[in-house]
């Protein structure tokens, strides 16, 4: 298991994204990946009821428990992994993301900012230069470590075009914020997760060539 996918809970507006999750995992398995599934031990900043869109107030969830079903139970707490033992990571969309980890996120008067073991995984990546693969919602943590401006961008002209910040190796396909046919969504996350394998061997190889241990005598 070399790519980890970080879950912020399962349902579109309190969770994860199910169909981005699901579409994840399916490319990931069809290149021949076998993801780790990750998710903090924290509590929901927001419950909200998918039904009527409204959020309840007097409920309370756990994301690590709430992302189980999504990953059928097969899925560890952040704080049991090591970020220094995954390659790459992925995080899909979702209000979970954005919320969940959050702290402060569209509240009146407090300032913005990121779950601090949340930030500190993630941070290890950007740190490390290991790929990161995003999808629709599932930037805003990082662009949030980033200090970088949260801003709508227009739809891409198909739906296998991404955002590539090749210095950081960052790969973004905006997923649901951007389309709403499922075979567009998942188009761009079959693109997405082969340019984070392309990153990945980039990395790896660029890895080799500075280590003095693999010169040949």
């Amino acid at each position: 298991m070399r790519i980890g996918v970080l879950l912020g809970g399962c349902g579109l507006y309190d969770g994860s994204d199910i169909h981005e999750v699901v579409l994840v995992l399916q490319a990931l398995e069809e290149a021949g990946e076998k993801p780790l599934l990750l998710a903090p031990d924290i509590p929901f900043e927001r419950v909200v009821d998918h039904l009527s869109g409204d959020e309840v107030g007097a409920e309370s969830r756990n994301v690590l428990r709430e992302s189980a079903r999504l990953a059928r139970g097969a899925i560890r707490s952040l704080g049991s992994c090591r970020p220094q033992d995954l390659e790459a990571l992925v995080i899909p969309g979702g209000y979970g993301p954005v919320v969940n980890f959050s702290t402060g996120f569209a509240r009146i008067g407090q300032r913005r900012g990121i779950v601090p073991q949340v930030a500190e995984f993630i941070r290890h990546f950007l740190e490390a230069g290991k790929p990161l693969g995003l999808v629709g919602l599932g930037d805003v943590p990082v662009r949030t470590l980033l200090d970088q401006e949260l801003e709508m961008t227009p739809p891409p002209p198909d739906a296998r075009h991404l955002a590539i910040d090749r210095g950081r190796r960052i790969v973004h396909t905006p997923g649901f914020a951007a389309f709403t046919r499922l075979r567009d969504v998942r188009a761009g996350i079959e693109a997405m997760i082969e340019e984070l394998l392309r990153l990945m061997e980039e990395r790896s190889r660029a890895a080799g060539a500075s280590d003095p241990a693999r010169e040949a005598p």
